[in-house]
């Protein structure tokens, strides 16, 4: 099993380096050990709690967990530090499929792809506005 490298090493119960909590949560969701990484992510969030990037790695770890409505919180967590977060769209759009959620997480994804969607009518006004 891979190790964590500097992240291994006990951080104390005081340990107040929400970014060393969060590298930890990383290194450990890559491992696949999720439930440790969302203390991490916790921790990070509880110290730092406009980390979107905090935000957005907890609603992934929480999707490897199928516990989707909670991811979906954590991804529009994320979404309100930064709008225009890719990644946190991505996740959300997950997060809203495992809801069953579809019409919304194709949205989503949209919105992380940068796709703009224009109403017919729109569209329309569009083209007779070219001629």
């Amino acid at each position: 099993m891979r190790r964590l490298g500097r992240y291994e090493q006990p951080l104390g119960i005081d340990s107040d380096d929400h970014e060393i909590w969060y590298r930890r949560g990383e290194a450990l969701a890559n491992l696949k050990r999720n439930e440790e990484a969302l203390v991490c992510f916790d921790k990070a969030i509880k110290l730092a709690p406009k980390n979107q990037a905090a935000w957005t790695f907890r609603g992934v770890v929480l999707i490897h967990l199928k516990r989707y409505e909670e991811a979906l919180t954590s991804c529009d967590k994320a979404l309100e530090i930064a709008p225009e977060d890719k990644e946190a769209w991505m996740f959300r759009g997950a997060a809203l499929h495992g809801l069953g959620r579809y019409k919304q997480a194709y949205a989503s994804y949209d919105k992380a792809l940068g796709i703009k969607k224009t109403s017919l009518w729109q569209r329309l006004i569009e083209k007779v506005g070219n001629w």
